[in-house]
């Protein structure tokens, strides 16, 4: 007679899913990091639209445009140091009607990973993201 030998795999599930975690952490982190740089871009460009758009109407462009990106930008990306990382270029052709009004947004959104994964351009711990936009100087009532 044979004597069958079960053997016990109870330390299977943990050896399959100590190799499985890291991946699926990673992955997860890099969800919420590109998810992070999205926000990012969509609120450049958006506050860049509100900027112009505000500048395009305002007696005093400039300034109308600055506290438009900075209540847009404080309203859409909470918690971030906005003084450090965000900035705003602005280029007006003059302040008669039909002129242009440029309004450049950047904002610097932090990497989780840059030391194992750099993606920015320097080997920064920041990405720039970037938003512009372009409007008319209307004629004011």
């Amino acid at each position: 007679m044979k004597k069958l030998k079960i053997q016990s795999e109870n330390g299977n599930v943990l050896v399959e899913f100590a190799l499985i975690m890291p991946v699926l952490i990673l992955i997860l982190a890099g969800i919420v990091q590109f998810g992070f740089l999205l926000n990012g871009k969509i609120a450049v460009n958006s506050a860049s639209y509100e900027a112009a758009r505000a500048a395009t109407l305002s007696d005093n462009p400039e300034a109308d445009a600055i506290n438009a990106v900075i209540s847009y930008a404080s309203a859409s990306l909470p918690g971030w140091g906005l003084q450090e990382q965000l900035s705003i270029e602005i280029d007006k052709t003059g302040n008669s009607p039909g002129d242009s009004v440029q309004i450049k947004v950047f904002y610097e959104v932090p990497l989780f990973f840059s030391k194992i994964l750099p993606i920015s351009e320097n080997g920064s711990s920041f990405f720039k993201v970037s938003g512009s936009s372009v409007m008319q100087i209307e004629e004011k009532e």
